[in-house]
């Protein structure tokens, strides 16, 4: 297993795709999240270093047949 968490993105207004699945670069982007004072949904400033905060995962694929349950944390 890696260490690590992913995000499924969701983004209704990105008319290209439905959805995709990021993780954040390390350190670039955990430090960036990590540092956030902010709430709900907003922009961060790229890394001091120009990396990305995230790249998209190419080992996460999608499974049409796994059940799950999606939760809005904002909700909890």
């Amino acid at each position: 297993m890696l260490p690590e968490a992913i995000a499924i993105v969701m983004a209704p207004t990105d008319t290209t795709r439905k959805h995709g699945i990021f993780h954040l670069t390390d350190p670039g982007g955990m430090g960036v999240i990590h540092d956030c004072q902010e709430t709900g949904f907003h922009p961060h400033e790229e890394p001091l270093d120009g990396t990305s905060i995230y790249e998209h995962c190419s080992h996460v694929y999608m499974n049409p047949t796994v059940k799950f349950d999606m939760v809005d944390l904002r909700r909890v």
